[in-house]
């Protein structure tokens, strides 16, 4: 009785090891680590189309570029743009982007939008506001918000202390609603009141040719000589110049409307130095 209990799981072990080597069994058993292989390596590619995990694309330079190139070069990125400013003057090629945002390299989801800056072929005209009537400190707003520029003023006697009389371009009266290139510079005729009014001259050292003619008008003032020294060599150099010495001096009294010389340099330590003494 007990040798034949004993026979009865050595027939089924036998019986398991001749199923499991045998070849219809191996067969299954590698086509089933093959399903779920696929299975498993299909999931994780699924869920990185969905997520777009660790997928990010470089933003191409489109600066210099056409918009037609633009375009193009978009459409093969999965990119799409639009243009959000466009100037005239600036460097660059007419036509073309000339800055982005984001910049070049950075990376970016399919399907992104990128934002534009480009050069015209023309300057952008506008309609020439009427500043007349208003004071200085009204006028020098209206003007900035209309996008052109104060210039040079002008003082003649009239009760009206410093209301704008008469609006100059190119050293011509200008009437309201000529057609105007944007960013000109406008030149201002203003009222000087019964007698010589003073103001006092504030410090230009440490800025620039814009900043000093802006604060200049602030103080009823104009720019005068503009003297740039041996560091100075191309226009983009005095745009970047920066004011280190001037006359009148700083807190001298001076008529309204008087002009101020100043001279510009690249040069930081003369700049220093003179600020210092």
């Amino acid at each position: 009785m007990d040798t034949q209990t004993n026979k009865k799981p050595s027939a089924f072990f036998k019986s398991l090891g001749n199923f499991i080597f045998s070849k219809l069994f191996l067969k299954n058993l590698i086509f089933a680590i093959l399903v779920a292989i696929v299975f498993l390596f299909g999931s994780f590619f699924s869920l990185n189309v969905i997520t777009h995990h660790g997928e990010g694309l470089s933003v191409p330079d489109f600066t210099g570029m056409s918009i037609r190139q633009v375009a193009k070069e978009a459409s093969n990125k999965n990119l799409k743009f639009e243009i959000i400013d466009s100037v005239f003057n600036a460097p660059g090629k007419k036509g073309t982007v000339i800055a982005q945002i984001p910049p070049p390299d950075f990376k970016v989801k399919e399907g992104r939008t990128i934002l534009l800056t480009v050069k015209t072929f023309n300057p952008q005209r506008i309609p020439m506001p009427d500043f007349t009537g208003v004071s200085l400190i009204q006028a020098k707003a209206d003007i900035e918000t209309f996008g052109l520029k104060i210039g040079n003023l002008k003082y003649i006697p009239d009760i009206a202390t410093n209301n704008v009389l008469e609006q100059m371009f190119q050293g011509k009266p200008i009437s309201a609603g000529t057609l105007i290139e944007k960013n000109s510079v406008i030149d201002l005729v203003l009222g000087l009141g019964k007698s010589n009014k003073i103001t006092i001259v504030p410090d230009f050292r440490g800025l620039n040719y814009d900043d000093a003619s802006e604060n200049a008008a602030n103080s009823s003032l104009n720019i005068g000589v503009l003297i740039y020294d041996q560091t100075v060599e191309t226009s983009q150099d005095s745009i970047n110049a920066l004011i280190w010495k001037q006359s009148p001096g700083t807190n001298t009294q001076i008529t309204i409307g008087s002009p101020i010389d100043v001279w510009l340099t690249l040069d930081m330590n003369k700049l220093d130095a003179e600020i210092d003494n």
